[in-house]
């Protein structure tokens, strides 16, 4: 018990300061006490057991000392997070600004080869996107209004779809700079093989759930199932803008986000 006990405090860092330990579990070796005083690099974050992990060199009379460190308390770890969530915000808009103009660019030149005035807005907007409920690709069940989100994207894509996988993947970074806004994601693969939507992920989880439509919502809503669309829900799930992920889009969801409750 006596042995227990020391252990017990050998694992804890003292009051004020936190554990550098040699690896991403709060039972990994403690190799460190940091103080919120002292220079610390962060390299990378990582997953850890129910708090993200961040790899650390510590920098210590003279020598580098490199370990992890669970949950964000020291201020270069909040800095760190900030300027990642700064990049990836950025990172969506410019991605976004490319695919607006190649579309407006592509949709022009049709327009002008067919002689055809140009397409009205999307006939989705001011629908009310009514709720489901379906399994994702780990089984669990998600709902529309289990997201609770203050604005929600709803992705429509197909792993046969180049185009409708970038519109997916453009939508990881604004997820990841503005969930904590209110801002949820769900994308839903208009083909429901699972082995196809694995496939065509090529195992990089994205952080926000994926359904295959196997209660044809793509249909119901007259989405092309070859194509996809992203369509932008306000929090009663009123449809505010729907089309592929670009400046307007992103205004949208800004606005919606920046909106008083119940707006």
């Amino acid at each position: 018990m006596h042995a227990l006990l020391l252990f017990a405090l050998f694992q804890a860092a003292p009051p004020g300061l936190v554990a550098l330990r040699a690896g991403c579990s709060a039972d990994d070796e403690q190799i460190a006490s940091i103080s919120p005083s002292e220079p610390v690099q962060v390299g990378m974050a990582l997953a850890g057991e129910g708090q993200t992990c961040y790899k650390i060199t510590l920098k210590r009379g003279g020598d580098n000392l490199t370990g992890y460190v669970l949950g964000d308390a020291l201020a270069a770890i909040q800095a760190f997070v900030h300027r990642r969530e700064l990049a990836s915000l950025a990172a969506s808009e410019a991605a976004a600004r490319l695919a607006h103009e190649e579309e407006k660019k592509a949709k022009a030149a049709e327009s002008a080869k067919n002689g055809e005035p140009a397409k009205p807005p999307d006939p989705l907007v001011s629908t009310h996107f009514a709720d489901f409920a379906a399994k994702d690709v780990n089984g669990k069940l998600v709902s529309l209004s289990g997201l609770k989100g203050k604005v929600t994207l709803v992705t429509f894509w197909s792993p046969s779809h180049p185009e409708s996988m970038r519109d997916l993947r453009s939508v990881e970074p604004l997820y990841n700079g503005s969930h904590a806004n209110g801002l949820a994601a769900v994308g839903i693969s208009t083909d429901p093989r699972l082995y196809r939507i694995s496939e065509a992920l090529d195992e990089n989880t994205l952080p926000f759930p994926q359904i295959p439509d196997t209660i044809g919502l793509a249909a119901r809503y007259n989405i092309d199932p070859k194509v996809g669309k992203t369509i932008v829900l306000d929090q009663n799930h009123r449809v505010i803008a729907a089309g592929s992920m670009g400046p307007d889009m992103l205004k949208a969801v800004r606005q919606a986000l920046n909106a008083p409750d119940g707006k």
